[in-house]
This record gives C-alpha cells, structure tokens and sequence, in this order.
C-alpha cells in the first residue's frame, strides 16, 4: 500500500486559531481508527508550501526562512488514519476541516526515527516535490521545500 499525506484547513475551533493541518501517514495501518499519522498545525491561516520568502537558494534549498509562519508547523499527537479522508464537522464542538491538498507521501531513504529533519516526496496537486521538516526545538518545525 502506497502511504498518503493530506493538508486539512481546520476552522471554526471555539478559543483557538483557524490554521492547516499536514497529516503524514508513516505505516499502512490496519484500520481507520490507527494512530499512523504524524500531525503538524501551521502556526498561521496560510497554507504551508514549503517556498521560500527570502533567499536561501545558497543553501540549497528554497525555503526554511523561520520568518515566514506559514512555513513553521507544530508538532501534534499522531491522528487516525480516518483523517485522510475526513471532510466537515469535527466531533466535541472543535470545529470544521476541509481538504485542500493530498496525494502520495514517500520518504528519502531512510526514515527520520527522531523526526529531527526527515525528507520526504508529496505528490499532490499544491504541494508536489521534495520537502524535509527540520526541527527548530520545542515541538516546531520549518517545512522545506528542497531544491532539485
């Protein structure tokens, strides 16, 4: 089974901000109710594409100007597997997601088992190309769009 990601604009949370969640699914799973996918909250209401906002291209890659929010993701607790597919009202009054990107999700090479900064391929319509989440401490990360 090929491993999928998705991109949900989550909104309408009583108390808290409307914001995008990346959802990476790590194993296959056996059912929807497994805890198979790595969960990032973008930090802004601007969808994380991973693109650079100033220039890194010295570096090598596009991206990761820790300026730029929208690019910066806070880990979450792992999801259902259920959540790749899920679109509309989230139960206990917390809001609203909408699907607005997904497709294949692959790593390169080995996976990251500390996820200090794991590189990955997505396949989607928005967000297509190699990418890698580096740790910045505290539970954020800079999403990166790597140059080819």
């Amino acid at each position: 089974m090929a491993l999928r990601f998705v991109v949900l604009h989550h909104t309408g949370w009583p108390g808290r901000p409307d914001h995008y969640d990346l959802l990476l699914q790590t194993e296959a799973g056996e059912s929807d109710f497994d805890l198979v996918l790595k969960t990032f909250a973008s930090l802004t209401d601007e969808f994380p594409d991973g693109r650079s906002h100033s220039d890194t291209k010295a570096r090598g890659v596009e991206s990761g100007d820790p300026a730029h929010k929208a690019n910066l993701l806070k880990l979450l607790t792992d999801h259902r597997r259920a959540y790749l597919t899920l679109e509309g009202p989230l139960s206990d009054n917390r809001g609203a997601v909408t699907r607005v990107d997904g497709g294949s999700f692959e790593f390169l090479g080995a996976p990251d088992p500390g996820w200090q900064a794991p590189r990955f391929t997505l396949g989607g319509e928005k967000l297509k190309g190699d990418f890698r989440l580096r740790h910045m401490g505290g539970g954020i990360y800079s999403f990166e769009r790597l140059k080819r």
